[in-house]
């Protein structure tokens, strides 16, 4: 094995950099040298001797020494630095990986999918509108063509709000910095959230109750938090009974804020937890498509709360309904001049 290990090194892609308690480099492999820019003869020298790049330096030296992962673009290139500590008398381990192929096709994959979304779009909403034009003269047309045209409104909807969630995922993948978190006041987001989904709790008489303190305020990004409500919200009344209630509480916690979005509907299997935030899975197929959703929705959730530095978990056992809990960073006062994106 100690024969195999720097033949190892030597045929790796990936960049391997030891360094000493010291800081001195111990040892460089030969994938090291090609994907970053070295001074001859490395080995002895200190990591900002060595190595003429800020970025990865300071990737490299960060204190404590813990394990830790650093993504960074150095010129065409994609790397994540990956250091972790040999132990206090042995120095520091680092793996450089190029990943420049996989951004890339990242990259490719999110134009395609928002181009397509938004080439498809068009056709979709046209459809609906003209069956919902052809609808509002039900009167003069015979039963059967109302029920087929029915379907076709209800499915370029449908269509409609894939092709939305699409892009929106699209544009979200592509934010190079998180949206700028700011003191928001919740009711006033919570009541407006609610305003946008009345229309689906009036259809399914759903009681939409809301316990959100009116001074309670918690830092987040307004647009970002009231995209989240709408979709926690909608689901809660999409998924509840007919004739159910719906709470949207908010208390203060240890230094965070906390949302809860409460239903007494179908629940969630405590096996499928983990999994209600990937795209396009759904618990039920059958079910989620008569509801009419997407299947995107809880991954924007996800997303959002994350770029809001904020976490959403799930409390829910079938047939006993859900709690989506949202914890958002504590904001102790909104500002006598707010952003304009807060009034």
């Amino acid at each position: 094995m100690e024969e195999l290990a720097p033949r190892l090194l030597e045929k790796t892609h990936n960049g391997v950099l030891v360094t000493d308690p010291s800081g001195r480099i111990r040892l460089v492999n030969p994938a090291l040298a090609r994907i970053l820019p070295l001074v001859p003869n490395p080995v002895g020298r200190t990591v900002y001797e060595a190595i003429p790049v800020s970025s990865v330096v300071e990737a490299i030296e960060q204190d404590p020494i813990t394990e830790q992962e650093v993504s960074l673009r150095l010129g065409r290139r994609d790397l994540v630095v990956r250091v972790t500590s040999l132990g206090k008398h042995n120095g520091r381990l680092t793996i450089v990986h190029d990943v420049t192929r996989i951004r890339q096709a990242e990259r490719y994959r999110r134009q395609f999918v928002a181009n397509v979304s938004h080439e498809l779009r068009t056709p979709a909403t046209a459809i609906a509108g003209y069956a919902e034009t052809l609808l509002a003269d039900r009167e003069r047309l015979p039963d059967d063509a109302v029920r087929m045209i029915e379907v076709i409104l209800r499915n370029g909807r449908r269509l409609t709000e894939l092709f939305d969630d699409l892009l929106h995922l699209a544009k979200l993948d592509s934010m190079d910095e998180p949206p700028p978190l700011y003191p928001t006041v919740l009711a006033n987001v919570v009541t407006e959230s609610i305003d946008k989904v009345s229309a689906l709790a009036e259809q399914r008489e759903i009681t939409v109750e809301v316990k959100v303190p009116g001074h309670l305020t918690a830092l987040a990004n307004r647009d970002a938090l009231g995209h989240v409500l709408v979709n926690l919200v909608g689901n809660a009344i999409k998924y509840s009974h007919t004739g159910g209630d719906v709470l949207v509480r908010g208390v203060p916690a240890d230094g965070a804020v906390i949302l809860e979005v409460v239903d007494q509907g179908i629940g969630i299997d405590p096996a499928y937890h983990d999994r209600i935030f990937q795209r396009f899975f759904r618990v039920d197929k059958g079910r989620a498509r008569a509801q009419g959703g997407t299947g995107l929705g809880l991954a924007i959730v996800k997303h959002l709360s994350k770029a809001m530095k904020a976490k959403v978990e799930v409390r829910s056992k079938k047939g006993r309904g859900s709690t989506f809990r949202l914890r958002l960073l504590e904001a102790v006062a909104v500002p006598d001049a707010a952003p304009a994106a807060e009034e």
